[in-house]
């Protein structure tokens, strides 16, 4: 067995169960549904390890809620369909949706709508810090004019990295994964933690892949192995903001080890979103309830102490009357 495996699933077990499951305190209301379905990500994700803690919150405070393993993608399409009530995502598939472009309009908003922004959501590429080197990788551009068999890693087809990989790779350096395949890159799709396990033990030469501002997962790689982190060209982030609606994130020293001078790349929002159909007052009390116990829910991800009445209700972006009601009583 890898010698970090244990490690890190001690890391995800040890999160996941800081706390037991409480009782629901209340029945529905009129119109309210009978338990709260929420989507998260894969496993050993922060939207994962996030959402364990969400139902407990949701389950002590409002209604019986289940968590299940889902995608940014993948999570749209639930919601659309009825098949969940809520579940993390990101903005840009808001803004996707938006943008004009013919291979988004699929992305089918009828009955999802944004309930609040939540943290940051940051774009890493790792390297170890051997093989950037003795390829003189310094950037996402430099990374992606190599001719040879490298072995890139990324989250599973339906999650939010999978999709922001593709948008980047395509209208921000004009090429794709099987433009990429065919300059001889070996892809593979996993989840976080058996990605990064591969990753310390060199078995991959990049995993590139969306999460929070803090990322537990990479300070534990950086305990193992030595990691660059690579910036994004500030064209390219300029020209996805403007199509897309996306930002620039800098990671700054210190954040992590490897970080020794300020880090540009691809800035995004998680966000939570909810059924369109669900009650204002439903969805009112969903914010309500998070927002009181922001601070136990940022144990089990920091990113998430974060939310503010500030940045919850983004300009542009069309939320539930719900939310809207709840984060103007704050004063937003």
């Amino acid at each position: 067995m890898r010698k970090t495996c244990l490690l890190l699933a001690l890391f995800v077990v040890g999160v996941l169960f800081q706390a037991p499951a409480f009782a629901a305190s209340s029945s529905p209301k009129a119109g309210w549904p009978a338990h709260v379905r929420l989507l998260t990500g894969p496993n050993g994700g922060q939207w994962f390890v996030l959402g364990e803690r969400m139902a407990e919150v949701l389950g002590k405070g409002m209604l019986p809620t289940t968590s299940r393993m889902g995608g940014g993608m993948a999570n749209i399409a639930s919601i659309n369909s009825s098949a969940g009530d809520m579940g993390f995502s990101l903005a840009c598939f808001l803004g996707a949706s938006l943008s004009g472009e013919e291979e988004y309009k699929s992305i089918n908003l009828d009955n999802t709508v944004l309930m609040a922004n939540i943290y940051p959501q940051v774009l890493y590429f790792l390297l170890p810090r051997d093989f950037a080197e003795q390829h003189n990788i310094q950037s996402v551009k430099d990374l992606l004019q190599l001719r040879m068999p490298l072995r890139f890693a990324s989250l599973k087809p339906g999650t939010a990295s999978e999709f922001i990989l593709n948008l980047l790779f395509k209208y921000g350096y004009n090429t794709s994964f099987d433009k990429l395949r065919e300059q001889g890159w070996i892809t593979s799709f996993n989840n976080y933690a058996e990605t990064a396990d591969s990753f310390v033990a060199g078995e991959i030469d990049c995993f590139a892949y969306t999460a929070g501002t803090t990322v537990p997962l990479i300070l534990l790689m950086e305990q193992h192995t030595d990691v660059v982190i690579l910036p994004v060209e500030e064209d390219v982030l300029k020209h996805l903001e403007k199509k897309f609606k996306t930002g620039t994130y800098v990671i700054e020293p210190g954040k992590y080890k490897s970080v020794t001078q300020p880090i540009q790349t691809l800035g995004d929002w998680t966000c939570i979103l909810v059924r369109k159909n669900l009650p204002k007052d439903f969805v009112y009390e969903v914010n309500k309830i998070l927002w009181e116990n922001r601070q136990y829910l940022s144990g089990s991800v920091e990113d998430f102490g974060m939310l503010s009445p500030q940045t919850a209700l983004p300009a542009g972006l069309e939320a539930h009357p719900g939310s809207v009601a709840f984060w103007k009583s704050l004063g937003k």
